[in-house]
């Protein structure tokens, strides 16, 4: 046999995309502990909102009809 090395890919893009969440983890970290929040904004209440309904619905259409 020639020795060829055989690489993993996939394992390689897990570690890139892992490593690469984690420094945006950090920066994420270091931005919140510099300008903490002071409550939800407008569009994060809009979005809880739509998914409040979708999930009534889907309650609705499957377990009362």
């Amino acid at each position: 046999m020639s020795g060829k090395k055989v690489r993993n890919k996939f394992k390689d893009f897990i570690w890139d995309y892992y490593l690469t969440n984690r420094e945006i983890g950090k920066q994420n970290d270091e931005y919140n502990r510099e300008h903490p929040q002071r409550g939800w904004s407008t569009d994060a209440k809009v979005y809880l909102a739509i998914i409040v309904f979708g999930v009534v619905g889907i309650i609705v259409k499957y377990f009362i009809m």
